[in-house]
């Protein structure tokens, strides 16, 4: 790793700083026990595995989850506003903080380091963040739906610089880390900052996305970039 030291951080939030991996795996496991005819018929093992080819690049739609859940078991009550609230009330339920990362964003603001989360999502986004106590230690928490552009569009990346409030930054001196290629890496490349992506367990890069800058298992390996 270089040593370049960036003026600000941007982070996503989802698998960056809490885990939706683990509490993804909850969520459906409440589902599961509720709906006989998935569990009188499948295994937890096989029907986990089924929801998490819902779930391609860490990312969920859960509007459209029950209408696949629904093809593959047609019995499956709900739709899609009802099953987007089960989902994401479950998750921020479940939601934790990942290892390490509380003491990571501790030694943020014990740094100076200038620094905020920009994610993807709603209203349900700031319940993870009071949930999880990461609301506490953030400067700033842009939730892409409340602001009206997700990621990848470059407004909400810019709308995270302005939030920074650093006098003439440039895009370069901000590094963007998070885990989602199409997201998170395609976006902050697309308006200039450098990248870094976590692997959450994941051994290749894909191949049609610009590659990251950086490439890291945990946050906490950044240090040496931001102070």
């Amino acid at each position: 790793m270089t040593n370049q030291k960036f003026r600000a951080a941007l982070f996503d939030m989802d698998d960056t700083l809490i885990d939706r991996r683990a509490a993804y795996d909850d969520v459906y496991r409440v589902f599961y026990d509720q709906h006989e005819e998935i569990n009188s018929s499948t295994s937890w093992e096989y029907a986990l595995e089924y929801f998490w080819s819902l779930s391609p690049d860490n990312a969920t739609n859960a509007n459209t989850a029950i209408l696949e859940i629904q093809k593959r078991w047609p019995g499956v009550p709900g739709d899609s506003e009802s099953h987007y609230n089960f989902y994401f009330s479950n998750m921020v339920k479940f939601m934790k903080v990942l290892p390490g990362a509380v003491d990571f964003m501790n030694w943020l603001n014990s740094n100076n380091v200038a620094w905020g989360i920009v994610t993807n999502g709603d209203q349900f986004q700031h319940e993870k963040a009071e949930n999880t106590g990461v609301d506490k230690l953030t400067p700033f928490l842009l939730a892409s739906k409340l602001f009206g552009v997700d990621k990848p569009g470059p407004e909400v990346f810019m709308e995270a610089v302005r939030l920074l409030d650093i006098a003439d930054i440039k895009t370069e001196e901000i590094l963007f880390v998070g885990d989602n290629p199409y997201t998170d890496i395609i976006g902050a490349h697309g308006v200039g900052m450098k990248t870094a992506w976590i692997r959450m367990g994941r051994e290749k890069y894909p191949d049609d996305a610009p590659a990251p800058d950086y490439i890291v298992d945990h946050v906490e390996e950044l240090k040496g970039l931001l102070a």
